[in-house]
């Protein structure tokens, strides 16, 4: 079986308004793991995972409220898998919430693997407290393009979630296959996570569910071949149509060389969101709350533009503490150490440009 609880929660003049809705598979799967056939059923726990949904939106709404008082909307799922007999074999929770700052709407979300009590406490509330003050648009200093950029994991996951788009559409997976060996970035590895629950080994089609690695130590990999338009291990059932789907959303993880903080880069915090990021041309645009170290309490805004494999060909390294991110795909990354605006931009690698009020 596996059930997913599926909740949204909204403020209201009075108490925030809690929904939450419940959805439980009992699937079959024939002696290779495919899975053949499912019906809708009243699982044994549906009820406990609807009321973790609701306690994890409840708890995301109040700490919310208690740093800046602006949450516009917040959606969790908490997703169970049981086996034949009943048995726990994983769980899975998603939180997102779009949340008003003085500075502009941003997104603040997080998955993980198993309890989600802990889901709320594992968002960036320290940085998201830093945009609580009366917004007030400095200019940058006067060097800025001169010191280095680093990517907070909100606004680094854009780009890897960019990175790995390109490399496996369509037209990318062309791109992949002639450039398969080449060394294109600098020592990262890009990663391809299976959605299939950790411990089943097997995607719903039955085949193998392993990572795929998409960048390796810098080199572009060998795209895998397509199996009626699924890549291998990533088959999910979808009850409605009784076939076979891609995954909902991407799950990816960004590894590299490390590096320090540097002391005098500008950071790049928040992704203003209500803005088109990805473009048909193959470029992101990045529209950002930013602040440099030495004068963290001054906030400007930056527009980051540019291709996502050409950004992280400008890597120096990842900083910090891992982290996951859940928007629209779920990216593990530390903050990314970039190359300053000059360099890129005389690289032909990127547009960077103050945003003025």
């Amino acid at each position: 079986m596996r059930t997913r609880a599926s909740g949204i929660v909204t403020p209201t003049r009075g108490a925030p308004r809690l929904t939450v809705s419940l959805d439980t598979l009992r699937v079959e799967r024939d002696a290779t793991g495919r899975v053949t056939g499912s019906r809708r059923v009243a699982g044994p726990t549906d009820q406990d995972a609807g009321k973790e949904t609701g306690l994890l939106l409840t708890e995301a709404a109040e700490r919310t409220a208690s740093v800046v008082a602006g949450l516009q909307s917040a959606v969790a799922q908490v997703h169970e898998w049981r086996d034949s007999d009943g048995l726990p074999v994983s769980r899975r929770a998603e939180l997102l919430a779009r949340v008003e700052t003085p500075g502009g709407p941003v997104l603040l979300g997080t998955s993980s693997q198993g309890d989600p009590a802990a889901l709320v406490e594992a968002l960036p509330w320290d940085e998201l407290g830093a945009l609580s003050e009366p917004f007030v648009s400095a200019d940058p200093p006067d060097d800025w393009r001169e010191r280095p950029l680093l990517l907070r994991p909100s606004a680094a996951s854009v780009l890897v979630a960019g990175a790995a788009f390109s490399l496996t559409s369509r037209g990318g997976r062309a791109t992949a296959g002639r450039l398969a060996g080449r060394r294109v970035l600098p020592g990262l590895t890009l990663t391809d996570l299976p959605a299939a629950p950790p411990g089943s080994g097997r995607d719903d089609r039955g085949d193998p569910a392993l990572p795929t690695v998409l960048v390796d130590g810098g080199r572009i990999c060998p795209p895998p071949p397509l199996a009626e338009g699924i890549a291998p291990g990533r088959a999910v059932w979808d009850h409605d149509t009784g076939g076979f789907g891609p995954p909902p959303l991407a799950r990816l993880e960004l590894d590299g060389p490390r590096a320090e903080v540097p002391p005098d880069a500008v950071e790049l915090v928040w992704c203003v969101e209500g803005l088109q990021r990805y473009h048909g041309d193959g470029t992101v645009r990045l529209q950002c709350l930013a602040r440099v170290a030495d004068r963290p309490g001054r906030w400007f805004r930056l527009a980051l533009k540019g291709k996502p494999v050409h950004l992280l060909r400008q890597a120096r390294g990842l900083a910090g503490p891992p982290m996951a991110v859940h928007s629209d795909s779920d990216v593990t990354t530390r903050s990314l150490v970039l190359a300053g605006a000059a360099e890129m931009e005389g690289a032909g690698h990127a547009v960077v440009t103050v945003i003025n009020p």
